[in-house]
């Protein structure tokens, strides 16, 4: 069993410090913190699992501190913030507890080229997130979505890379919304509860480095709480910019290994 490195004030300091970035980056583009969190936390020596539950711990707080930002603005849609929610719960935890049981180097290609694909449909498409115009909640809209969300939280659950775009994806795409109030239904509906269920299992399973919560999380409150606020100020244009960005270093990094290895495997 791999032993966890001593923790001192300094590691704390920089477990908060990392936190609050990944999470600020995260409140801005509607997803991504695991780009930033979980390969430094690797870094500095902490063992796989401990890693990945610091990280589930961190960004299980990141919707309180955002979604505190956008409530404040109104930005929040409460129904569909309890539809997504309530939808996804159950599926967050499925995808947890049968991680082992599904190939990760087929899942992560897969996810990597759909989300390339979302990135250049809307590229195409410049109306997309530039106007707010939602849509009812219908029946129709109801059973599309409902299909899509359920694999994006069981995937969430899962390997966790990415969900936050892909539901993200939907706002845009499906309910019609604008950029500004899809990040912050994210932040909001899937950081709030699909991240508390990760970080819930994690806590359960003992794979969570108590000495390093606090600074986990009060950096995660924080820096999702002054993202929101950055963005809120910004606008459309801005979080735009940054969502296209990090959806395509998101997609590329999911997809990178398979291209690799068949490289190698063809050389």
């Amino acid at each position: 069993m791999e032993q966890i490195p001593e923790i001192n004030v300094y590691f704390i300091l920089l477990t908060f410090a990392v936190s609050f970035a990944a999470c600020f980056f995260s409140s801005l583009s509607g997803g991504g913190a695991g780009l930033i969190l979980l390969p430094v936390l690797l870094f500095t020596g902490l063992p796989f699992i401990n890693a990945l539950a610091s990280h589930k711990l961190a960004v299980g707080f990141i919707g309180i501190g955002s979604t505190t930002r956008y409530a404040q603005e109104k930005l929040i849609d409460w129904k569909v913030f309890w539809w997504t929610a309530i939808i996804g719960l159950p599926f967050v935890v499925f995808g947890t507890r049968f991680a082992a049981s599904i190939p990760e180097e087929i899942m992560k290609p897969l996810v990597g080229g759909v989300i390339l694909g979302m990135v250049a449909v809307s590229l195409l498409k410049k109306q997309i997130s530039k106007k707010f115009d939602p849509k009812k909640l219908s029946k129709k809209v109801l059973l599309i979505g409902t299909l899509l969300f359920v694999p994006a939280a069981f995937y969430s659950g899962w390997i966790s890379a990415g969900s936050g775009v892909f539901t993200t994806f939907i706002y845009l795409w499906l309910l019609k919304y604008d950029q500004l109030h899809a990040t912050a239904m994210t932040l909001a509906a899937n950081g709030i509860f699909w991240n508390g269920v990760g970080a819930a299992a994690h806590i359960f399973m003992g794979h969570v480095v108590w000495s390093l919560a606090p600074g986990l999380i009060l950096g995660a409150i924080l820096g999702s709480y002054y993202g929101a606020s950055v963005g809120i100020k910004k606008g459309n244009k801005f979080l735009r910019f940054m969502f296209l960005g990090t959806a395509g270093i998101t997609g590329t990094l999911l997809l990178l290994p398979t291209i690799l290895k068949y490289i190698a495997g063809t050389a």
